[in-house]
Order: C-alpha cells, then structure tokens, then sequence
C-alpha cells in the first residue's frame, strides 16, 4: 500500500492515507510520513454491525472532501466492506486490491453481502491471476470489474553485503543457511519445513516472524530433533540483512495471493524453494528461476532443499534469473503503472456516463 502511494505519479495523483485510530496502525504512520504522505486517523470499523456505525465518520469526511477515488487494501475478500460501502454510498469511484483468499467458509449471510457490495465498488484488484478468478468463480464478482496487478518489491533495498556475525547469529555459520520469512501460522507450512528439515542434516533453518503457532514449532523442533538447527527469530525488521547473510530462502505455504517474501527473495538474489500453489505458481517457473514443491510435502520438500544443497551452479543460474525476472515484472514502476490504469479506466467509465 506504501509503495503504491509513494510511487503513483504526483503530478496526477495527490494521496491521503486513512488509518484506524489505533495503536496497531503507528508504525504504519510513521512510514507513510516518512514517505512524505498525508494520513488521517479514524474510528476503527469492525466486521460486524458496529463497524456500520462506525463508518458514519467515513462517510461524512468522503461527502465533504469529494475525493476523485477511494482505494481500499484487503487483507481478504471480507475486510473492509464498511469503509468500502461508506466510499459507494459517498458515491466516490471505489476500487479494492485483495490481497488473499484463504481457506474459509463463506456463509450465506456474508455471500450476499458481498455481492451487494461488488455492484457500487467500481474496481476488484487481485494481486494474481488466481486471487482474481476466484473472485469472479466463488465470490461471483462482475468479472468486467477484475483486473490483476502484481505485488512489487523495492529493487534498491536488496543487495547488500552478507555480515558474517548475522550469519552467525542465525545459526549458519561453515552450514547452508536456508531463510523463511512468514508468520506463525498455519497458512505458512512452517510445520513441512521442519520435518523437512529433519531429513535434511547438515543445513540450518532460521525463521524470522513471529505468530500463535511458535509453542507448537519449537515443541515439533525438538520432538523431531532439530532444534539445534532451526532458529525462531521472532519479528525482524532487516529483512534486506537476513536474506544477504542466507544462502537460500524456503517458503512451504499451503496457500498464497502473490507472495511479496518469495518476490523479496527473488530480488536479493536467492535460490527460492516454494510450495506449487495458485499465486505462487505465477512467480516462479519450477526450474528455471526457482522450485516449485508439493504444498503439505516434507519427503519432496527435503529432496529441493537437498538438490539445492548439492548443485551449486543450479543455485546461482536460479538466483540470477529470479533477479532479472522481479527487476522486469515486479518493480514499483510497473506496480504504479498497473494501478494507475486501473483508476483511469474507472474514472473514465464515470464521465462516459456508466
């Protein structure tokens, strides 16, 4: 969201961020200031009737201000249909970017909702192919209103030099060092790579995130007897750091949008093992700029890791193919450009009188 609006063109666009007036959401400020971006804070709007009530702020501050566009970012199909429906009811163009489909009974209640909502919003972004015909196939979403656009990375962040003391610190060391990057839970596989691990001696694993699942990865660590070579960093914030001082990045997911960790990995340079699912299967070509392994497979998740471990100059022909891959599909610029005609055509639907 911070690159999109930090990279939209200024002379075009002028981009106000609004935020939840909570603690959750400082940090989030901080970055955009920095950036140079105006934010505004208010009321929360929870996914239940409240969240209505809340929404009147929206509202009235959309009917004063008559912005050109209200853009929403989605975590998943049902967050922020309030915000999103004060934006309709404002009558301001609304597009919304879903980030995620995850594994989720979608109840009558919430379907019909939904659907209601998809006739004011003017716009669906799926950040893969997969996010959006899952939109148009399960959520039955007007597929003349979905588009894809990627995620980006920020080229100029990777590349940096390796610290051997991090390198140290995670447990790498004389080993291979294979990096995740994911939070802790269970979306993430994190459980596959573990018993992978078991059957891969001689690496280590370091896991930077942190979640509800890490009583139950480190108890699986040591039951599994690995827990001198898998280190759980909890939350990080040099991420650019952690992959210049790793060998290779491993990410088994059961399920993806377009997963920004694989696309960071891609930009630093490293081999990435991924798990073959819909998302994640549009950034990676198995064999030529990464490799793709059954999601939920420990014994074909160890044997990449080992094929990795044994080849290195598969490990470097992918590394330099995943870079010049992100530096041509996946950069800010191409993100922003994406988005931006994506708003034109919107806006100009509305003065064609749609």
């Amino acid at each position: 969201m911070l690159m999109l609006a930090a990279n939209l063109d200024p002379e075009r666009w002028r981009v106000t961020l609004l935020l939840d007036d909570d603690p959750g959401a400082d940090p989030v400020e901080e970055l955009a200031t920095g950036e140079g971006l105006a934010v505004e804070r208010l009321r929360p709007t929870p996914q239940g009737l409240a969240g209505a009530w809340s929404a009147r702020q929206l509202l009235g501050l959309l009917r004063r201000r008559r912005p050109a566009l209200f853009h929403a970012h989605l975590s998943w199909p049902v967050a922020a249909k309030w915000p999103l429906a004060a934006a309709v009811a404002a009558r301001v163009p609304a597009v919304a970017t879903v980030q995620l489909i995850p594994d989720f009974e979608l109840d009558r209640s919430t379907f019909w909702q939904l659907r209601l909502l998809s006739r004011g919003v003017g716009r669906y972004i799926g950040v893969s192919r997969a996010v959006a015909d899952e939109l148009v196939e399960r959520f039955r979403w007007p597929a003349a209103k979905v588009s894809v656009v990627y995620n980006a990375v920020e080229l100029d962040r990777f590349g940096g030099e390796p610290s051997p003391e991090l390198r140290e610190e995670l447990g790498g060391g004389a080993e291979p060092l294979f990096l995740t990057l994911a939070r802790l839970e269970p979306q993430k596989g994190l459980d596959v790579l573990l018993r992978a691990a078991a059957r891969t001696p001689g690496a280590s694993f370091a896991i930077a995130g942190e979640g509800p699942l890490r009583g139950e990865l480190e108890a699986l660590a040591a039951e599994l007897g690995v827990a001198e070579r898998v280190r759980l960093l909890g939350r990080r914030g040099d991420v650019p750091a952690l992959l210049a001082a790793c060998d290779a990045f491993v990410l088994p997911s059961l399920y993806e949008g377009s997963s920004l960790a694989v696309l960071e990995a891609m930009a630093a340079r490293r081999p990435a093992i991924s798990s073959a699912i819909p998302g994640t299967d549009e950034l990676v070509e198995d064999g030529v700029d990464g490799l793709l392994t059954r999601p939920g497979d420990p014994v074909a998740l160890a044997a990449a890791l080992q094929r990795l471990l044994d080849d290195a100059p598969l490990r470097e022909r992918l590394a330099a193919r995943a870079q010049a891959k992100v530096e041509q599909r996946f950069s800010p610029a191409t993100l922003a450009s994406g988005v931006e005609s994506v708003y034109e055509g919107l806006l100009s639907d509305g003065r064609a009188g749609r």
